[in-house]
């Protein structure tokens, strides 16, 4: 059976579900949800660092990967 499909059938199913049932779905959508969008697990110090560095890069302040590995290639 494809996705599309499966979808139909489980939206199909929703419509006969208790609440507590209901509600069990949605704590395992919601959890999937926080689990797959990590910014949000970031505390402010780790944005604010991700923020400067997007910042960074728009403004082309980049090294290469290359640029590095020559000069840490002592380490290596």
């Amino acid at each position: 059976m494809d996705l599309a499909k499966r979808k139909y059938n489980f939206i199909r199913a929703l419509t006969t579900v208790d609440e507590t049932i209901l509600s069990k779905l949605e704590k395992v959508l919601n959890a999937n949800q926080q689990e797959n969008d990590w910014y949000l697990n970031l505390s402010n110090e780790e944005k604010k660092e991700l923020e400067v560095g997007v910042q960074q890069a728009n403004d082309d302040e980049v090294i290469s990967h290359e640029e590095v590995m020559k000069k840490f290639s002592k380490w290596h």
